[in-house]
């Protein structure tokens, strides 16, 4: 299967974390899924566009080599993708300024697939994505919200939530979602990502299921005619279930 037409033909894929809100976890799920796109054999890079350079400092921090970070201008995308591209490069997650920015709109342009983090214990959270929904529309690229940081033992809130941003903002919510995990916050200070502080932990798992639902998003996306569907608990199993890693 790995040998197929239709998988020879995928190339780098791009995905672009979005959020004019500071403080939603962008850096920290895309330093999780660089790291876990690299533990599967893929060639890896993080291009930063916030000039806080949060995770510029993360890769200071680490004494493994990989992923990558660069950090760049806006105006330098276009640029710094073409080279991955030439360099053979498999995944490129871009991490994007806490506010509005002309970065922002530049990296979703440039994106396979648009995620937007948020958390969901306060509605004023929720209703804080709206400005970033309104960007990612800019670009139009399948665009989905991952509900970020949750709050332990709470499934009747992730559901309400995730229908109220369904309804009232007309976009799409993984069911997936990351949880408020120690694992995410004690790895950081070791330049570590949560897999690799705790390659058993639940954070590392949900991280890993993650990774995989990309690849099935990223192959709807690019292969199926019409807009992506709406995504449900049900149909992520069974995508993730019939598809390879690529």
């Amino acid at each position: 299967m790995l040998g197929s037409p239709l998988l020879a033909v995928i190339s780098m894929h791009v995905i672009c974390l979005l959020s004019q809100k500071g403080g939603a976890g962008k850096s920290t799920v895309v330093q999780s899924l660089a790291v876990c796109a690299h533990q599967h054999g893929k060639s890896t890079l993080i291009v930063e566009l916030d000039p806080q350079g949060t995770l510029k400092d993360w890769s200071n921090r680490r004494e493994a080599v990989h992923p990558e970070v660069h950090q760049t201008l806006p105006q330098s995308i276009g640029d710094v993708l073409s080279t991955a591209r030439d360099r053979g490069v498999d995944w490129v997650f871009l991490d994007t300024p806490g506010h509005h920015n002309p970065a922002a709109v530049a990296a979703a342009r440039y994106a396979d697939l648009i995620l937007i983090p948020c958390k969901i214990l306060s509605m004023k959270d929720v209703d804080a994505i709206l400005p970033t929904i309104k960007e990612a529309e800019q670009s139009s690229k399948p665009t989905f919200v991952v509900m970020n940081q949750v709050p332990p033992n709470a499934p009747k809130l992730v559901r309400n939530r995730q229908l109220a941003i369904q309804k009232h903002y007309n976009i799409k919510v993984l069911s997936l979602y990351l949880s408020r995990r120690a694992d995410f916050e004690y790895c950081d200070t070791r330049g570590l990502s949560a897999a690799e502080y705790n390659p058993q932990g639940a954070a590392a798992a949900e991280i890993e299921k993650l990774y995989v639902l990309l690849q099935s998003l990223l192959l709807i996306a690019k292969f199926e005619n019409g807009p992506v569907q709406p995504v449900t608990t049900h149909s992520e199993q069974e995508v993730v279930e019939r598809l390879p890693e690529y």
